[in-house]
């Protein structure tokens, strides 16, 4: 069977397998709870909100597919819902520093999904020597939220432009916000062996 048949087939697999630990079924909740707030905020908050949300609803259901381990699928679903909320409610207008917090966070679980991602297509470093290992593993996953970040800021820029000019663009913001992103890939890199030791189901 051709591996690209193969990763299909573990995705469905990961998506359908049943909730075995408190973790994963605290994490199953969350992505219901982001199905209610996507409701919610259609009728609230308008399009623009809508969009927001929808686009996190594929952030919670991706560490589900990817078979993360639980402790990094239930941070990603707390991290996406936060930043989708507080889009919706302002909060980076009204806390001056939230947004790289939030930029941190958030994009530091993403770049170790991003690694987990590799991991399930077997790009995999476990024939490296181990000292040099921890090295890799941080470099690439830091190289992953950089370009994740800048990424986030292209789509900042589109929404600025032609979805709704409330959504604040500057270079200032930009570069600090790829910088605050980096720096949390840095830790997720650290961090990996705890983020995704072992996945669902193993």
């Amino acid at each position: 069977m051709p591996h690209a048949t193969l990763f299909h087939h573990r995705l469905v697999e990961n998506f359908l397998r049943p909730a075995r630990t408190t973790g994963e079924q605290a994490a199953d909740f969350l992505r219901v709870v982001g199905l209610v707030s996507l409701v919610v905020v259609a009728f609230g908050w308008g399009f623009v909100a809508m969009a927001v949300f929808a686009l996190s609803m594929l952030g919670v259901v991706l560490p589900r597919f990817l078979g993360a381990r639980a402790t990094l699928d239930l941070a990603v679903c707390i991290a996406v819902l936060v930043a989708a909320w507080s889009a919706v409610l302002q909060l980076y207008q009204a806390i001056s520093w939230w947004d790289v917090v939030v930029h941190c966070t958030l994009n530091g679980l993403i770049a170790a999904l991003a690694w987990v991602l590799c991991a399930q297509l077997g790009v995999s470093l476990v024939d490296a020597e181990s000292r040099y290992r921890f090295v890799l593993t941080v470099s690439l996953t830091t190289a992953f939220g950089l370009a994740l970040g800048a990424v986030w800021e292209m789509w900042e820029w589109f929404g600025h432009n032609f979805l709704d000019e409330s959504i604040y663009v500057s270079y200032t913001d930009t570069i600090g916000d790829i910088a605050a992103g980096g720096v949390g890939s840095l830790i997720a890199g650290c961090s990996m062996r705890f983020l995704a030791g072992a996945n669902r189901g193993e």
